[in-house]
């Protein structure tokens, strides 16, 4: 099987919300249950890549099989120097390392970016998610207890974080 990493583009967009909404539909590690409509995915891919984010899609003959993004904070906000992550990988396509490589594309591009940090949240129930993040080097930093409630399960988010950049001269807290 050969597996292209590379960033995604718009003529994937088809084929990246097919892999979104497989994702989605098993209901267990994703916070949706169906993808965003087919233009709201369209839209999103675009802002992306006219800001140059890091965005990256795991192709098998031509097909997205697993996706990776880190979308920046508002710089309004004071957040902008640390990135939500956001991935998936088809069922079908898991165990094989793809994960690990659009973790590697995605940290890459954002610390080449300026990105200092990039966090995610991750259910506690997907051990496999959690020991990838953990081999990539991201640490826990706190838990939302029953965070989510589906179909009558309760699961807490681990809140994990990667840190891309050297700490600044800038003191913490007040």
């Amino acid at each position: 099987m050969n597996i292209e990493i590379r960033e995604i583009r718009l003529k994937d967009a088809v084929s990246y919300r097919e892999a979104l909404d497989s994702v989605c539909r098993e209901r267990r590690f994703l916070a949706g249950v169906a993808a965003p409509s087919p233009r709201m995915t369209r839209a999103f891919i675009e802002r992306n890549i006219a800001r140059d984010l890091p965005h990256f899609v795991a192709l098998v003959d031509g097909r997205v099989v697993g996706w990776c993004d880190a979308i920046p904070g508002d710089p309004k906000q004071g957040s902008s120097h640390v990135a939500r992550m956001g991935m998936g990988v088809r069922k079908d396509f898991r165990r094989r390392g793809i994960g690990r490589l659009l973790t590697e594309a995605v940290a890459d591009k954002a610390r080449r970016g300026g990105i200092e940090k990039i966090e995610l949240g991750v259910y506690s129930s997907n051990r496999a998610a959690i020991a990838l993040y953990q081999k990539a080097g991201f640490r826990i930093e706190g838990k939302r207890l029953r965070a989510r409630l589906l179909d009558g399960v309760y699961d807490d988010v681990l809140i994990m974080g990667l840190f891309l950049q050297p700490q600044t001269n800038v003191t913490q807290g007040r």
